[in-house]
């Protein structure tokens, strides 16, 4: 939204401010000022002059010499406007002066020297293109031409958010620094003596919810033209280009009240009866862009009764629009759902003036107004007569009153704003307080029912006019009986420690994810569709944290860092499980197990990603068990199911070869990748890791070497041997070496564990130990597992 202040000037005094102190008043009170600009900047050292005499070129026909009065002296200029007479009074470029960083300096036209140049209003950015040189009525000699016609007045920018509607025009703007500063906001006068109602010559029917009101005029005689400098100037300022007077006084309107508006040809429709209603599937309407749309049934229509005419909010249809032959217009001033505009731009990739605002809520009390404000300047501006009366179809919506407490503001705001302010910073933004035994019954104003429809609303509104800078510095106060940090984050965040002590930086992902991305791994995965994505690559919920894992692993690879390792703790989303969201730890590394270790030649493997498994559930006081499973991405052999319990909590193993080579252009060594259940381990789990406790006194250690037949698992083996010693001075068990070649018997291998036992009162004899090693002998024996001679 552009502000011009010159324009502002005219609903508010604010002419004791400088931009810079209206800018920071606006910021302080919540609008976002993106700028301050002074459009006509780029026009240095123009000058009202008066042309003393012309001559024709002595050696073209299309060049005229013109001696020029500029105040201080005398100029020869050279024009091509064979129009140009003496007397008349002109904007003259000097030599010295400079339009568009570009300085004027004295130019040879065919021998003869011109000591500068006209302006035109195409210089001005105030048409398109100007075949004349730009007259002027007034003047003195050698004044400035930006100060004579107000081009030095400055445009503030400013960035509103989606709630704020109510500040998409220069009265709304007025209205937000009259609450601030505490001033009178004027709206222009209009002629009251339009009459309303019925009208035998113009009819409205509205078949559609979508449009809750729809006010037409009827104006006659209307002389199509150019629209007045001053006119002009206020819409380019305001980055709308001019077209003619009556398109300019609808776009004129629109800026000054903030409400869309749309004029028609009257013979070019055929009809003066309008009819809103719902558009069929697969109508087509060509806009005034030239673009033609194909439409279905959530899309409104303005029609005469049966031909599209505008798509309603949007955008007028070429066939309906101001030529320069109309001499009949139709004035429409409609309110449209919001919901259903915004459905139909973003469906049709088409945002105008018209659809921003319908899209954020208009004033939907104001429409009569509108209306004969533009009857106003279209007598004024185009000699036009009004054809009919005001013809109202709908219905105002009433706003309802909200209760604000004198507590609740109180316990908001603090003690920082006097409750004897909250009525008139009310009044002043347009609402209306009633005074009541706990505070305040008020109605909000139609153009702020959008986005005021709570108490809270009414407080954010008393805090920001009343200035938050004004606000006593009060250090926030923190309750006792708060909880603080749930005991899961601070378990989540322990185990962000341990996967950064093992190496792994931490990713963090957008939760939405490319169909692609799943069907180009495994097709057979289901997914949550978002009904109304962004975007393709952000169209379905991520089932797995292990898509986005290997794009990040892929992204890094092919910027040369072959050594990788990402972990990510977030949210994951299954169709299938009633709790829909769980969270999930992800992790994925490829290469050295330690780059910054040169003699450490180690790579990451399968028991690399089997120790931090174990490790992982040891925090939360679970023993895993794991079985070997069949998926088309992982490497066979190589992919392992995680169980406790018999319940499956996750998996991990190696990216089949093919894939990470084709689909993420990883192509040397081996890709590990593992996603745990986390939501699910923290259901189960016994007691999280804490400080250990260490014995005073030695741990004694017995290595036993297994002939085990190929089908135990290794995991049934230790769940075997830690149940039998479960009570007694055993520690734990670990793998020291697996063997399976000569000398091992057909059907076996080796597998050579430690096991290590500790009390913490006294130190265990042999005697002891061995009792205990016979035991695990005797109870292996029994599963075919024999000790190896």
């Amino acid at each position: 939204m552009k502000l011009y202040l010159e324009w502002l000037n005219e609903f508010i005094d604010v002419t004791d401010k400088t931009p810079e102190e209206l800018s920071n008043s606006l910021s302080l009170s919540g609008t976002e000022v993106a700028g301050i600009e002074y459009p006509w900047e780029y026009v240095q050292g123009a000058v009202v002059g008066r042309i003393r005499s012309t001559r024709p070129h002595p050696e073209s026909e299309r060049l005229l010499i013109t001696e020029v009065d500029i105040g201080s002296r005398e100029a020869v200029i050279v024009t091509a406007d064979m129009t140009v007479k003496s007397g008349e009074t002109v904007a003259v470029l000097p030599e010295g002066s400079s339009l568009s960083g570009e300085k004027i300096e004295k130019k040879e036209f065919l021998g003869v020297e011109s000591e500068g140049m006209f302006l035109s209003l195409e210089e001005l950015r105030l048409e398109d293109k100007s075949l004349t040189i730009m007259r002027l009525k007034e003047g003195r000699l050698g004044e400035s031409v930006v100060e004579l016609l107000g081009l030095n007045s400055a445009v503030i920018e400013v960035e509103l958010t989606a709630n704020r509607g109510d500040c998409l025009s220069t009265i709304g703007m007025a209205r937000e620094l009259g609450a601030i500063y505490e001033r009178k906001v004027e709206k222009p006068v209009v002629d009251d003596s339009i009459e309303s109602g019925e009208d035998p010559v113009l009819k409205v029917i509205l078949r559609d919810s979508g449009c809750s009101r729809y006010t037409a005029l009827l104006m006659n005689d209307v002389n199509i033209c150019d629209s007045p400098l001053w006119m002009k100037k206020r819409l380019v300022a305001a980055g709308l280009r001019p077209i003619n007077n009556v398109v300019d006084i609808t776009n004129y309107v629109m800026l000054e009240t903030g409400h869309p508006i749309h004029a028609f040809d009257v013979e070019r429709i055929g009809s003066t009866e309008i009819v809103v209603r719902e558009a069929r599937n697969g109508e087509k309407l060509k806009l005034l862009d030239g673009k033609i749309v194909e439409l279905d049934s959530n899309d409104m229509l303005i029609t005469n009764g049966e031909t599209p005419l505008a798509l309603a909010g949007v955008m007028g249809g070429e066939d309906s629009g101001i030529y320069l032959t109309t001499k009949n217009v139709l004035l429409e001033v409609a309110v449209f759902d919001p919901v259903r505009i915004r459905k139909t731009a973003r469906k049709l990739g088409i945002s105008t003036d018209s659809s921003y605002r319908f899209e954020r809520g208009i004033d939907y009390e104001d429409s009569l107004y509108v209306m004969k404000r533009l009857a106003d300047l279209m007598k004024q501006l185009a000699g036009a007569s009004v054809g009919s009366k005001i013809v109202d179809a709908g219905e105002v919506i009433k706003t309802e009153p909200i209760n604000l407490r004198e507590s609740f503001i109180i316990q908001t705001l603090g003690g920082s704003v006097p409750i004897e302010k909250t009525t008139s910073i009310l009044k002043n933004l347009g609402f209306k307080p009633e005074k009541t035994e706990s505070g305040w019954k008020v109605t909000p104003p139609p153009f702020r029912a959008y986005d005021t429809k709570q108490e809270i609303d009414l407080v954010e509104e008393i805090g920001r006019i009343y200035g938050y800078d004004n606000f006593e510095n009060e250090l926030p106060r923190i309750l006792p009986i708060s909880e603080g940090v749930p005991e899961s984050l601070k378990r989540q965040k322990k185990l962000k420690e341990l996967m950064v002590a093992y190496g792994f930086d931490e990713i963090v992902t957008y939760s939405f994810i490319n169909p692609d991305e799943i069907s180009r791994i495994d097709a057979s995965v289901e997914h949550l569709d978002l009904a109304n994505p962004l975007s393709m690559d952000m169209a379905v919920m991520r089932p797995s944290l292990i898509y986005n894992l290997l794009s990040a692993t892929s992204y890094n690879y092919r910027r040369q860092n072959r050594d990788i390792k990402l972990f990510e703790v977030a949210s994951v989303f299954d169709p299938k499980k009633e709790q829909g969201e769980t969270t999930a730890l992800g992790f994925v590394s490829t290469g050295r197990e330690n780059p910054l270790d040169y003699s450490d030649k180690r790579v990451v493997d399968f028991f690399t990603f089997k120790g931090i498994v174990d490790e992982f559930f040891s925090l939360y006081g679970l023993t895993p068990s794991f079985s070997s499973f069949s998926t088309p991405w992982l490497e066979k052999g190589k992919a392992v199911l995680v169980e406790i319990e018999g319940v499956d909590v996750g998996f991990f193993g190696a990216v089949d070869i093919s894939i990470a080579d084709s689909l993420y252009e990883i192509k040397s060594g081996e890709v590990y990748i593992a996603e745990l259940n986390l939501s699910l381990v923290e259901s189960m789990m016994k007691k999280f890791a804490g400080a250990k406790k260490i014995s005073p006194f030695p741990r004694v250690f017995r290595d036993l070497s297994f002939l085990v037949p190929h089908s135990v698992k290794y995991g049934d083996l230790e769940a075997l041997i830690s149940k039998t010693l479960e009570g007694t001075a055993f520690g734990e068990i670990r793998v020291s070496d697996l063997y399976n070649g000569k000398g091992i018997e057909p059907g076996y291998k080796s597998i050579t564990v430690t096991l290590a036992f500790e009390t913490f009162d006294r130190t265990l004899t042999d005697e002891e130990i061995n009792c205990l090693v016979d035991l695990v002998l005797r109870e292996t024996e029994k599963i075919g597992v024999k000790l190896r001679g």
